[in-house]
């Protein structure tokens, strides 16, 4: 049986952990057998560009600065059914890949929905465009996909935030990272997904943020810190592995780090 896959987006009531969902935006996708990237077609649009999308009812207040974001205010949902009845009945039960841009947050806005996000394998397009379009000024949502296509930027991003269009906007880019990419299949997009999330650019510490990690790692004086990070840091586990991989290479500079954790 095939792995389901889905893009998703969340609008919520803020950003913070315990954020809960205002609509949901949803579009299943696959690979052919050719590699292709394939994306169920939503039927029912007046314009069939724009991707499933539900409103739904949070338990917590709206911020004003998601108003102002998202322009969903409580008169919006207040008919609407519960978050918490609305998102588990649209996301997968069991393994599934799950994609989205920042992809963390909407895990964890779906973990608040009540959704058992355990056996989800998380595609982050934040992560490989960061990867793989480096030299962009910025890799949020909107101006990657000014980037990948103008002509649909500029006919479509007035719709950005909602979630219904963004998750169509990383369709969008996710064709265009996986051509990048030469990627061919789901098992191969994840793994590119996690392999990019991995730092290379230390992102904390006063004196050592914007520091190449591989360069930290030869330099006494700052691989203690990457010492302190695998020891002490929890809740950031790619930047651990980042620092795990770069003190391994220190030592053995022809074994790689994943190849000594194997």
């Amino acid at each position: 049986m095939t792995t389901p896959a889905m893009i998703i987006d969340f609008e919520a009531t803020d950003v913070s952990k315990e954020a809960e969902a205002t609509q949901l935006g949803w579009r299943n996708v696959s690979f052919d057998d050719q590699g292709d990237l394939v994306a169920e077609v939503v039927y029912y649009r007046d314009d069939n560009q724009q991707s499933n999308v539900r409103f739904c009812k949070p338990d917590r207040a709206i911020s004003y600065g998601a108003m102002a974001v998202s322009h969903i205010m409580p008169s919006d949902v207040e008919h609407a059914l519960s978050h918490k009845l609305v998102v588990p009945q649209y996301l997968p039960v069991g393994e599934a890949y799950i994609i989205g841009h920042n992809i963390d947050y909407d895990i964890q806005v779906a973990a608040n929905a009540s959704v058992d996000v355990s056996q989800y394998k998380r595609i982050c397009t934040q992560a490989l465009a960061r990867r793989l379009l480096p030299e962009l000024d910025s890799h949020s949502l909107g101006a990657l996909t000014y980037a990948i296509n103008p002509d649909l930027a500029r006919q479509y991003c007035r719709n950005a935030h909602n979630a219904g269009w963004d998750v169509t906007f990383t369709l969008w880019l996710l064709e265009h990272l996986c051509e990048l990419g030469d990627i061919t299949s789901m098992e191969q997009l994840y793994l590119a997904s996690e392999e990019a999330r991995i730092p290379k650019i230390m992102p904390i510490g006063n004196d050592h943020r914007g520091k190449l990690i591989a360069d930290m790692a030869k330099d006494p004086k700052d691989r203690g810190f990457l010492q302190w990070v695998v020891k002490t840091i929890k809740d950031k586990p790619y930047l651990v592995e980042a620092c795990r991989q770069a003190l391994i290479t220190s030592i053995n500079p022809n074994v790689s780090g994943m190849e000594r954790q194997s």
